[in-house]
């Protein structure tokens, strides 16, 4: 069970975690209970009492300057969720909605968005359920929060929208029937609230972030694997090297690839290899170490985005200057942090993928595996060995150029100009969560590589020393002959997504 309350915290990983998984219950504590209720009767006195609120007094968006008035509250609610149910594109991943509903609910638990407990425990009971909005992966700005994606999981509560519930595709209507659930009823405030934060983007860039740590630790394993297998010195991994440098990053990376061939027993060292290595063994520790950094960055502003709350207005509580409370309003449902994060996640996955396609290249070239036969065919000629292999692994590095681009920096002016300059952080994060399918078939390839070297050197057919043995990988007969390795990497790559 994950229970939130006022103080929680929540780590990217344990969130990440969450939403990959069934069977885990979150609830709001006692204090979140009271705390919630206390606050929406903050928001009713205000609301009461004549205060201008965003939403409340006015209009959405651009129509901050009308009134809200000429039809009922609830309409008023119901039509800004209709409206935001746009989008275009796939739905969205299953767990990048779980992430971003139970984001949600964090902001919720902090007591200052005056929704309604009724309407947060309705969202509860949804993510509990195991019920999963289908929401479209394009559409948010992540500027006056992720409006569109986040109205498509808003909408159900109201019998609207659809969701994915017991193996089907239901109606938000359907939905309700067979959970036994009724609709809520929804003031704008709530529906603000559900709408008016930065929960999507997030939840694809902590899924991207949670990914990228998993595949950097397997990129330093195969970069040991491969130092290991051509008998490299080891110079290029000695503490002191780093620790003049000073980087963390880079000290970290150097340590986990020495402690990965600790792991392997060690090797002497091949007098034939060069003095200095190619860049792609020699500088993989302040390659792999830069990306280390980059990561550590992202982490700490998506940790940050999911302690804050994300909300528009914040409701605060009475004081003795304010003795009925505050609606204070600004623009915590701006995700130019997030952004900034994913677009570092992206690069970071980048470049790892840069390196480990340039180590694929190494150790299918005689001129730098110590002689074994080209692309690592065991009968160069009549066979190719791994050579579409390694095409793939170039094309995927092609892909990965493309798209790894700078989001947070791609403002486009939208909604009449309200939303004048937007971070489009929901672009960046999926661009980035997307990198790290490239980046793990490419190290599926760099892992298929060291294993068919192996092979080759216990066959004879390649000079060297093979280990004694591998680490645990997915199942994969070396090649003798030529045949298909679409499946075999895309094993191997879910293999490294998944690896904890």
């Amino acid at each position: 069970m994950i229970i939130l309350s006022p103080e929680s915290r929540l780590s990217f990983a344990k969130v990440e975690s969450f939403a990959n998984q069934t069977g885990i219950e979150i609830a709001l504590s006692e204090s979140a209970q009271v705390a919630l209720a206390d606050n929406h009767r903050v928001f009713c006195r205000l609301r009461d009492s004549g205060t201008p609120i965003y939403g409340i007094t006015t209009g959405f968006g651009p129509f901050v300057s009308h009134t809200s008035g000429g039809g009922s509250s609830q309409e008023h609610a119901i039509g800004l969720l209709e409206h935001l149910g746009a989008g275009a594109g796939d739905p969205a991943p299953a767990c990048v909605v779980k992430a971003a509903m139970l984001l949600r609910l964090q902001t919720f638990a902090r007591a200052q968005s005056g929704i309604n407990p009724e309407v947060a425990f309705a969202l509860l009971r949804m993510l509990n359920l195991d019920a999963i909005p289908v929401v479209p992966s394009i559409g948010s700005l992540g500027a006056s929060g992720d409006l569109v994606p986040l109205a498509h999981i808003a909408r159900p509560l109201l019998g609207r929208g659809t969701v994915s519930f017991c193996g089907k595709i239901l109606s938000g209507e359907e939905y309700l029937v067979m959970s036994g659930t009724a609709a809520v009823s929804m003031e704008p405030r709530d529906a603000l609230a559900l709408v008016n934060g930065t929960s999507f983007s997030t939840a694809y860039a902590l899924h991207a972030l949670a990914r990228a740590w998993r595949l950097l630790q397997t990129s330093e394993r195969l970069t040991a694997l491969l130092f290991a297998s051509l008998r490299c010195s080891t110079q290029p991994l000695h503490p002191a090297l780093h620790l003049a440098r000073g980087h963390t990053g880079q000290i970290n990376s150097a340590s986990a690839i020495r402690d990965e061939i600790a792991k392997l027993g060690g090797y002497s060292v091949d007098p034939s290899r060069p003095l200095q290595e190619i860049y792609s063994l020699r500088c993989a520790p302040q390659v792999l170490g830069a990306c280390r950094s980059q990561l550590a960055y992202a982490q700490s502003i998506i940790d940050e985005e999911i302690h804050g709350v994300d909300d528009n207005p914040l409701i605060l509580d009475p004081d003795a200057e304010h003795p009925l409370g505050q609606a204070v309003h600004g623009g915590n449902f701006h995700a130019q942090q997030v952004a900034f994060a994913a677009d570092a996640i992206n690069a970071a996955l980048t470049q790892i993928g840069i390196l480990a396609e340039r180590q694929i290249d190494l150790i299918g070239n005689p001129q730098q595996n110590g002689g074994a036969p080209m692309l690592l065919a065991r009968y160069p000629g009549r066979q190719s060995g791994l050579a579409g292999a390694q095409l793939t692994a170039t094309a995927l590095v092609s892909e990965m150029r493309g798209r790894c681009f700078n989001h947070a920096t791609s403002s486009v002016p939208s909604n009449c100009g309200n939303q004048d300059i937007v971070p489009m952080a929901a672009t960046a994060g999926r661009a980035a969560f997307a990198q790290t399918d490239h980046l793990s078939s490419i190290l599926g390839i760099m892992a298929l590589s060291i294993i068919q070297l192996d092979h080759l050197r216990k066959e004879g057919a390649a000079p060297g020393m093979p280990f004694a043995e591998l680490p645990d990988f997915p199942e994969f007969t070396p090649l003798n002959e030529d045949r298909a390795l679409h499946d075999v990497i895309a094993r191997f790559a879910r293999h490294f997504l998944n690896a904890a």
